[in-house]
């Protein structure tokens, strides 16, 4: 039996052979991540320039389309070329956050906008969105240590194994258990992006096949953790 038990951690452990996304699953992604980062990114950026006025509720719709559009142009003159030279792909992670955001910025029905974690947000809503970007930060440092040699593991190649991805798989239901029992709604969707990360990885292995590059990337850790600073510092005013 203990042969067993031991035979099964060593393939459940193993990154000698990871299973990679193909080629064409690599391509659509790239453009298909920034598309939508650039869509989200470009409506934020209206919004701020335009605060209040008529004209950046009724433009971001055609800002929005025609960013994603331009990631989808081939050859050099697209930005997903550019993009994919200097960041590679956008992280699953990444991509189901702006996806969100833009989804509560531009609602299809026409409604108000409403923010997914700040005032008037459930106050479980808002814890969801604090463990999360701790969890993110976590990760983020870990990894950047890994890089230099400085954990006696190799976190970043354990994460081709199986074993990294049923880790990811618990780790997604801890915010739920921090923050109790949340209904699916369109305020406290933010606790589902790591989950729906984890099942497009299963499904894909996007972007590179390693669990840890689905999950996060460089700009979402650092975007991460100037959130959550800046979150900390209100709520330390706020109860001063």
């Amino acid at each position: 039996m203990s042969a067993e038990v031991s035979g099964w951690l060593a393939q459940a452990l193993a990154t000698d052979s990871p299973v990679l996304p193909t080629a064409g699953a690599m391509q659509v992604w790239l453009h298909l991540g920034w598309s939508v980062v650039l869509a989200w990114l470009g409506t934020s950026l209206m919004v701020k320039l335009l605060a209040g006025r008529v004209r950046a509720v009724q433009g971001q719709w055609v800002i929005a389309l025609a960013l994603a559009a331009w990631a989808w142009v081939p050859g050099s003159a697209g930005a997903a070329y550019w993009l994919g030279l200097a960041f590679q792909a956008p992280s699953l992670g990444s991509v189901a956050l702006c996806a969100l955001l833009l989804g509560r910025r531009l609602p299809l029905t026409g409604g108000t906008q409403t923010p997914l974690v700040g005032p008037g947000v459930p106050q479980a809503a808002d814890r969801m969105a604090v463990v999360l970007a701790a969890l993110g930060g976590l990760v983020g440092w870990l990894l950047l240590l890994d890089s230099f040699a400085v954990l006696p593991l190799q976190l970043y190649a354990w994460g081709f194994s199986p074993a990294a991805l049923g880790l990811v798989v618990l780790a997604a239901l801890l915010p739920w258990v921090v923050v109790g029992h949340l209904a699916w709604s369109g305020q406290r969707l933010m606790g589902g992006v790591v989950p729906f990360s984890a099942l497009v990885f299963v499904v894909w292995r996007l972007p590179t096949g390693n669990v840890w590059d689905a999950l996060l990337d460089p700009w979402l850790w650092l975007v991460s953790q100037g959130w959550l600073a800046r979150h900390g510092w209100n709520s330390y005013k706020n109860n001063s």
